[in-house]
């Protein structure tokens, strides 16, 4: 059961696709406010001072959109990981019944001293998912 969530991409695909749509959304709120910027300094029917400002704002209101979806984005990642902490403390709170669970702390090689926390994630990001077509 725990290797059948991997490799749909975790347990909350759908979630995982929309924080993914949510940065798409980004970079096409800056693609956006790029161009209105741009056409507010060449093309706007004012004047030069007046174009300036309007771009200056279509600029101000860019940020603060990207901003804005990125934080949803973060947000829909954020309610995925604090389940996922979630879940593991509550199983290893059961005593774990000899069922292996990800640890939160990162494992370190005796050897080296390197954390190696890639050895502990149970599930792909997002962004794997995506490339990989799950």
């Amino acid at each position: 059961m725990h290797r059948a969530h991997v490799m749909t991409g975790g347990r909350y695909p759908v979630l995982r696709a929309l924080g993914i749509l949510y940065v798409v959304g980004a970079g096409v709120a800056v693609l956006i406010g790029l161009y209105w910027a741009g056409w507010s300094l060449v093309a706007a029917p004012a004047s030069a001072s007046e174009r300036i400002g309007l771009a200056l704002a279509v600029l101000a209101a860019t940020f603060f959109a990207v901003v804005t979806v990125l934080a949803i984005a973060e947000g829909i990642k954020l309610v995925i990981d604090v389940e996922r902490n979630t879940r593991i403390a509550a199983v290893n709170a059961a005593g774990n019944n000899g069922v292996a669970v990800a640890s939160p702390m990162p494992t370190v090689t005796a050897a080296s001293g390197h954390v190696n926390r890639v050895s502990d994630l149970d599930e792909e990001s997002a962004e794997a998912a995506l490339l990989r077509g799950h």
